[in-house]
């Protein structure tokens, strides 16, 4: 084996393992990977209360200016509900969305 052979070797074994580091390791776990935070149990179950169920999965958070914003998928349906949570422990905003359903 040459020198030359060497180092196109090692190039090449560099460049491997650096598109194996982009690949992952960095994104942020989806909701259904992690455990709920404080804000998004309060939601699930006041969402689980208003809709008279507890067939319910967190879709997503975000915060806002007020709160933490919760989306949730409720019933066999999978309608899509929204609730508010509040920095105090409480929830407000609680509604379906009208037509968001997952077929």
């Amino acid at each position: 084996m040459t020198h030359f052979d060497r180092l196109a070797k090692a190039a090449f074994g560099l460049a491997a393992l650096a598109a194996l580091a982009a690949c992952g390791g960095s994104e942020e776990p989806t909701a259904e990977m992690r455990p709920a935070s404080e804000a998004e149990s309060a939601c699930l179950r006041d969402v689980a209360t208003a809709a008279g169920t507890t067939d319910i999965a967190l879709i997503s958070s975000e915060p806002t200016e007020t709160g933490t914003m919760v989306k949730v998928r409720v019933g066999e349906d999978r309608t899509h509900w929204d609730c508010v949570a509040y920095a105090d422990g409480t929830t407000g905003e609680i509604m379906a969305e009208p037509h968001m359903t997952e077929g």
